[in-house]
């Protein structure tokens, strides 16, 4: 093949490339969140970001990486901390209105700002060790909703790779997409094993203390609620009248300590299987209604009647 022809087809080349790199990001496929990682707790998500991803799910974290559009700045008002991880942050396939957090936030009310605290892929660990960097998160709220799941006390879960949480923006989008898509094909290794401690009573005094000063930090009785989350298999298995949750009797000894609600949305009639999209996230629909659910358990037992007096 001689020069001129070659010349064309690397311009042809180029040319494809460029439009391709073009068309991704115009799509949005690389618009999405980045985390920072830590050793203390792992990652969390960024400050300061927002976007749409693939041109439709918008996103948002504000000055503390938090998934509202508004800045931490706890007021006079009833100012909520809700827990959590995946099921509380929501992720790239849900839109923002969709997420836990803005369903929730609908049924309390402006009046009670809610605030969430939350990571996909977070164990409980992670989130008590971020609570210990961000003190000032735990005394600025009045009240308290930490979600909890089986397994969830073993331990801290890491920061795998670019891939799950990426620290930033990539340069490429061509070959970051093209790389993921690999990845998702033909996974080279799985995630670090996690290594559980012989004994959980570390993590259980962690969290005793923790939810200890949450307490403290309120002058509202209840100052809080855990509610468990059960994925669909544990869900069946609840239905099937079978303990889902080993650490069920434990949770329910720290809750009556502190004084705190404990929540089973297994109990809920209106949870049912067909609110999951996947094996453990809820679809939108779902969203709302374990909104609903913990706005209503809320009001029942009358934790926060300044929030969920006018509201479904």
């Amino acid at each position: 093949m001689k020069g001129p022809r070659w010349r064309w087809v690397a311009l042809g080349v180029i040319s494809l490339l460029g439009l391709t790199e073009s068309v991704i990001r115009q799509a949005g496929a690389i618009s999405f969140p980045v985390y920072v990682r830590s050793a203390e707790f792992g990652y969390a998500p960024g400050r300061n970001q927002q976007g749409t991803f693939l041109a439709t799910n918008r996103w948002v974290f504000n000055d503390r990486g938090m998934g509202v559009e508004r800045p931490w700045n706890p007021s006079k008002l009833t100012d909520i901390l809700l827990i959590g991880n995946s099921i509380v942050m929501g992720g790239n396939p849900y839109d923002h209105k969709d997420k836990l957090t803005p369903q929730l936030q609908a049924r309390l009310g402006n009046d009670c700002p809610v605030w969430p605290v939350a990571a996909g892929g977070w164990s409980t660990v992670n989130e008590m060790r971020f609570l210990q960097a961000n003190p000032d998160l735990m005394t600025g709220t009045d009240f308290f909703i930490w979600a909890q799941m089986p397994g969830q006390m073993q331990a801290l879960n890491p920061w795998v790779s670019e891939n799950v949480h990426p620290t930033q923006a990539p340069l490429w989008a061509t070959g970051y997409v093209v790389r993921k898509a690999l990845a998702a094909r033909f996974p080279s290794t799985g995630p670090p094993a996690l290594i559980a401690p012989a004994d959980l009573s570390a993590h259980h005094q962690k969290l005793d203390e923790l939810l200890g000063r949450l307490v403290h930090s309120s002058k509202r009785r209840p100052a809080g609620m855990i509610f468990l989350y059960p994925d669909r298999a544990q869900l069946l298995r609840a239905m099937a009248g079978k303990e889902w949750l080993e650490d069920r009797q434990y949770l329910q000894r720290m809750a009556e300590a502190h004084g705190i609600m404990l929540i089973d949305v297994t109990r809920f009639p209106q949870w049912n299987e067909l609110l999951y999209k996947d094996p453990v996230h809820p679809t939108a629909e779902g969203n709302a209604v374990l909104a609903a659910i913990l706005a209503r358990a809320l009001q029942a037992a009358g934790a926060l009647p300044d929030c969920t007096k006018n509201h479904r």
